[in-house]
């Protein structure tokens, strides 16, 4: 009979092995150095953005609920959505500024994860956002859209909501003037 003579101190190295150690240290690196970069983009970016005097923090949807005009709301379906025209969160502002660059290294590990993820380029659900107006507004998938526009990616696949209400925005100005931080000077 089959005899195992490993003691559980003991490692033993399986044949091939080591690739998938070594691809997944690789991610790791690649994903942290990424979170790292973004943290430091993000810093000069809310510089620039406060020296320009513009928007820096996503629009709290939640907030701004009570001054909307709505005449209801409708599921559009999934819709590729460019990263630049989200705006805003469903009551998570802090974690994240204006261009998804994390705010803070407190979410450092769940970044991170979702890069391998992106990375291992293992397909990613959807993300949720309301629509209002010509801006949205994310309910689900921060970590996700800050990612992605971290690897370059300009749109996303988006699971929509559409609430219907009356204009004028309290960011519709400020909508027409986001652009990608790389852009601002």
């Amino acid at each position: 009979m089959f005899q195992n003579n490993l003691s559980l101190y003991q490692t033993t190295r399986l044949p091939g092995s080591g690739y998938a150690e070594s691809m997944y240290a690789r991610r790791y690196n690649i994903a942290l150095n990424r979170f790292n970069s973004t943290l430091r983009k993000g810093n000069f970016a809310r510089l620039k953005r406060r020296l320009l005097q513009r928007p820096q923090s996503l629009y709290d949807l939640n907030g701004l609920k009570p001054d909307l005009v709505l005449r209801g709301s409708f599921y559009s379906g999934i819709q590729v959505v460019p990263i630049y025209s989200i705006i805003g969160s469903e009551g998570r502002t802090t974690d994240f500024d204006m261009d998804f660059h994390p705010i803070s290294a407190a979410s450092r590990e769940r970044w991170v994860n979702m890069a391998m993820v992106y990375l291992a380029r293992l397909p990613l659900p959807v993300v949720e956002l309301i629509q209002v107006g010509n801006a949205y507004f994310v309910r689900d998938g921060h970590h996700r859209i800050s990612v992605s526009h971290a690897f370059g990616q300009l749109a996303m696949d988006a699971e929509v909501i559409t609430w219907k209400a009356l204009p004028p925005f309290p960011w519709q100005s400020a909508t027409e003037e986001v652009m990608p931080d790389e852009q601002l000077l």
